[in-house]
């Protein structure tokens, strides 16, 4: 018996613009991870490694990281922007809309979230 490839997406960054982009609804939630979790998780104090490991991993085994890092960068105020989302810190994500830079897709057998 061979074990079957796992169909874990890479994620991409793409322009704003691009046709490729993820695009969500509120759907995606039902299947997150961090759902029924303390929500202060993904709040730490300060962005130190140490600080922001735990809720990155909850994050890197998500089956909808893409669509929530996706949604985040299309309805974050730029000026709020906090706490750990979609695996990514303010800082990161400050620096993903100054790019102007969002998330796709690219299903491949035996592949990562990058």
């Amino acid at each position: 018996m061979t074990a079957q490839p796992s169909r874990r997406p890479v994620l991409r960054l793409v322009p704003i613009t691009d046709p490729t982009a993820t695009t969500t609804d509120a759907r995606w939630r039902e299947d997150a991870a961090c759902a029924g979790l303390d929500t202060e998780l993904f709040f730490p104090v300060d962005d130190r490694a140490a600080s922001v490991e735990t809720p990155r991993r909850v994050c890197r085994g998500c089956p909808v990281r893409a669509a929530c890092l996706a949604d985040v960068l299309a309805t974050e105020d730029p000026a709020r922007r906090y706490g750990i989302t979609g695996g990514t810190t303010p800082g990161e994500r400050r620096t993903l809309h100054r790019a102007g830079l969002t998330i796709a897709t690219t299903p491949v057998a035996g592949g990562d979230v990058a």
